[in-house]
């Protein structure tokens, strides 16, 4: 069903939340990748529904149907709001059950950079290909640009230049990928500073890390490097970390995507145990 959750700022943000009902085991909420949206785990709320856990999302600001201009988020505090106001909704919409914070690539990232600075109240965290290192080399006349202009045009847009071919060993997901009206290739100089930034401050300080993190790539992901898993995990002494031989950016998506899922699984029922 639909849910949507209001900032400090008064933004609206659109999302979903699916729950199996009774016997409820635990909730996850998921913080989605940059130029995409929660309905593209749709699939993925499945399989955790159909294990007794509820499911839960929102589209970032410029993202999906949440408003906003395309890609451009004007500070990553925003963002850390946005996970604190879903995990009180979901504590109060679910009293007493076990909350999970799983974030993809950018999403990860984002979930890194929080729960290092707020350390939330949670059972734990679940990060996939998060973006601490890019998997290509950004056009460096176009970095140089804008670290010269983010200071009096934030909201100057540009080409993401995601290697949309690499997302997925699946040739069906990458044809759904590039005609969902709802996906989008633009980053700002705002937002892309907030996330090089964010990088930088999360390996520098991964060793704060104080909850439990399962954190998976893939070995062949070539948009988002598993260099920088590896440097995190090594840092992080809570993380357990899977890197997923011969995986592409997007492991949900991936043939083997049920093999991925029951990993996960596994790891949350070891954390709350199964029923």
């Amino acid at each position: 069903m639909d849910y949507n959750i209001k900032l400090s700022n008064g933004q609206i943000l659109k999302g979903l939340i699916k729950s199996p009902g009774q016997n409820l085991r635990a909730v996850v909420i998921l913080v989605h990748g940059l130029g995409e949206h929660i309905q593209r785990y749709n699939h993925w709320a499945e399989y955790f529904i159909g294990e007794m856990i509820a499911f839960t999302g929102v589209d970032l600001p410029g993202h999906g149907r949440t408003d906003g201009k395309r890609g451009h988020v004007k500070n990553f505090l925003i963002l850390h709001e946005t996970i604190e106001v879903m995990i009180r909704e979901c504590k109060k919409t679910f009293p007493g059950i076990p909350v999970f914070i799983y974030g993809h690539s950018l999403g990860g990232l984002i979930v890194l950079d929080y729960v290092l600075k707020k350390n939330p109240s949670v059972k734990g965290v679940i990060v996939t290909s998060p973006a601490l290192r890019l998997g290509f080399e950004p056009d460096k006349s176009k970095v140089r640009i804008a670290g010269l202009v983010k200071y009096f045009l934030p909201g100057l847009s540009q080409p993401t230049l995601l290697p949309v071919d690499f997302l997925s060993h699946d040739p069906e997901v990458i044809e759904k990928y590039r005609k969902d009206p709802l996906v989008h290739g633009k980053v700002t100089v705002s937002l892309f500073h907030g996330f090089m930034n964010a990088s930088k401050d999360t390996l520098l300080n991964a060793s704060e890390l104080k909850l439990p993190l399962l954190l998976i790539h893939g070995s062949d992901d070539a948009v988002c490097s598993p260099s920088g898993s590896i440097e995190f995990a090594d840092k992080a002494k809570t993380t357990e970390l899977k890197i997923w031989d011969g995986g592409y950016h997007e492991l949900h998506n991936e043939p083997f995507k049920k093999d991925v899922f029951n990993y996960i699984l596994n790891w949350i029922n070891n954390r709350i145990g199964k029923n």
